[in-house]
């Protein structure tokens, strides 16, 4: 009986301690962890999402560019935080869903760490080589690649990112082989095209687009089933003959597990909210991004779609 007693009464402080940490949420500034370098994808969204959403929570919005490890280093971080909902994630399909199985030595379960609230943004992924690769179209680099497997070497914002993503479903679908390299983020591994250490990336569109039109890049074409508003010369894989190949980034707002009720309808509303911002909405789509919400649930389940999914797809491939 008295432990019985001793176990309510600790259920019972959670429960009011959650209830308070609710009601007052937020008190003080939030932390939004973004797990790769500044200039890439997941870093242009975060920027660009942060002020509007902390306009909404009247709380300021601190961004730290936490990269590593595809991105496991900014989640083993926020799986070791408290959960009241002062440190957050910016994460990607790829971190969440892909990393657990590329990495031998994961430190957290992407289904049972993390409390999903909303995703924020979708973009797709374009195919840019460095000029010097004597490849015109897609069809060309493929036949470069057939003829000399893994003499074209691909940057990447690490395994699992969702360049990495990308690039393995092209090479499944083409039978060919790319020789993987590796950054910290998608603006790296684009600076590295540019620069001849690497011959082609497969990158967000903001992050390319400003290159491309310098005539530092040369690019093949875009990931996706639609032409895209923002680049919308580039013809999509589908109309070059590469239909299966559709790639993007799609990221989402994460929390420790445990995150209170409360406070995950709190930052759902609050992320609803900055994602109708007309001034945030226009500046993405600019740039080739579309703003998506969702809720908790949808974003969950996803994740899990994803997680299955790419658990197939690289069952034969050892892990890092």
């Amino acid at each position: 009986m008295k432990f019985l007693l001793k176990l309510f009464v600790s259920f019972l402080t959670l429960v009011i301690s959650n209830s308070v940490i609710a009601q007052n949420y937020p008190n003080k500034p939030i932390k939004l962890l973004v797990p790769f370098g500044a200039g890439g994808i997941t870093d242009v969204v975060a920027r660009a999402f942060a002020e509007p959403f902390a306009a909404e929570l009247g709380q300021q919005v601190i961004i730290e560019n936490k990269p590593g490890a595809g991105g496991n280093i900014s989640a083993e971080i926020l799986k070791n935080s408290t959960p009241d909902g002062y440190t957050l994630m910016l994460t990607t399909i790829g971190v969440v869903a892909v990393n657990p199985h590329t990495y031998a030595s994961i430190k957290f379960d992407s289904l049972k760490d993390f409390t999903y609230i909303s995703t924020v943004a979708e973009t797709p992924h374009v195919i840019a080589i460095n000029p010097s690769v004597p490849a015109k179209n897609l069809s060309e680099l493929i036949k470069l690649a057939k003829d000399k497997p893994e003499s074209i070497s691909f940057g990447t914002a690490g395994y699992g990112s969702s360049p990495y993503q990308g690039m393995e479903i092209l090479q499944t679908a083409t039978g060919v082989k790319f020789l993987h390299v590796p950054f910290k983020s998608g603006a790296e591994s684009v600076t590295n095209v540019i620069g001849g250490q690497v011959s082609m990336t497969f990158e967000a569109i903001p992050v390319v687009m400003p290159q491309a039109q310098a005539g530092k890049l040369r690019v093949l074409g875009i990931a996706s089933v639609k032409r895209n508003p923002a680049a919308s010369d580039l013809a999509t894989t589908a109309e070059l003959g590469f239909s299966g190949v559709i790639s993007g980034s799609v990221s989402g707002l994460i929390g420790p597990a445990g995150l209170p009720p409360d406070v995950i309808a709190k930052l759902n509303k609050a992320a609803k909210v900055a994602l109708s911002d007309l001034k945030l909405r226009a500046n993405l789509q600019a740039q080739g991004t579309s703003p998506e919400g969702s809720t908790p649930t949808q974003f969950f389940d996803l994740v899990k779609l994803e997680h299955s999914k790419w658990g197939k797809l690289m069952s034969n491939i050892p892990k890092q």
